[in-house]
């Protein structure tokens, strides 16, 4: 007879491993920050994108001002320059300034004077306008201004002034001419025309004195 002999297998008991997942309530707190996160950086985000418009507009406008600036500076020299080479003219001297400025252009005294009255620059212009090829680089493709800047020259005022010399006696007379220069230049974005401009606009003045004696 033949026995017959039967094992049993027991499998093997395995330690269980540690449970990973979170409470449910803890599952909610991460998810509403998670979302708060989310949220905080989409605002981050838009408002950077603002910032970096805002710069970009910021520096559009400061450069139309500079160049607008740029154009009432030319406007003003070139008007000095003008005046000084007609009295130099004058006197009796060679012309060293080219200039379609002539003295005709400079105003007789008023009260008040006439560069304060806005009609004379956009009703009424009494102004002259400088050639566009003097703020305009040579050689351009496309043309920085489209409208030209414009002075105003005015006589204000002449003065006598009586100078005694204290070792001889002598009495000289001196002349001393005022005159007030008004520039007014645009920017790029001025269309060309007269009136009213739409768009940036530069007011610049000086005082010029001249002693004759």
């Amino acid at each position: 007879m033949k026995t017959l002999a039967q094992s049993t297998h027991c499998p093997a008991t395995r330690k269980g491993l540690p449970h990973s997942r979170l409470p449910a309530h803890q599952r909610g707190v991460v998810l509403v920050i998670a979302l708060i996160l989310l949220v905080v950086i989409s605002l981050l985000a838009v408002t950077n994108v603002r910032n970096a418009s805002s710069t970009a507009n910021v520096a559009g406008n400061v450069r139309i001002t500079e160049l607008a600036t740029q154009a009432a500076d030319i406007a003003l020299r070139h008007c000095e320059a003008s005046i000084l080479d007609i009295l130099r003219v004058a006197s009796g001297k060679p012309s060293t300034y080219p200039s379609t400025f002539i003295a005709s252009n400079i105003l007789q005294p008023s009260i008040p004077l006439k560069w304060q009255d806005k009609a004379n620059w956009d009703t009424t212009p009494l102004y002259y306008v400088l050639p566009l090829s003097l703020v305009n680089q040579t050689g351009m493709t496309d043309a920085t201004y489209m409208r030209p800047p414009e002075c105003m020259a005015q006589l204000t005022d002449s003065v006598i002034s009586t100078i005694t010399d204290s070792v001889t006696g002598a009495v000289t007379n001196i002349t001393t001419t005022y005159y007030v220069v008004t520039a007014r230049g645009f920017g790029p974005e001025v269309v060309d025309g007269k009136g009213r401009p739409v768009g940036s606009e530069i007011w610049l003045q000086s005082n010029i004195s001249i002693l004759n004696g």
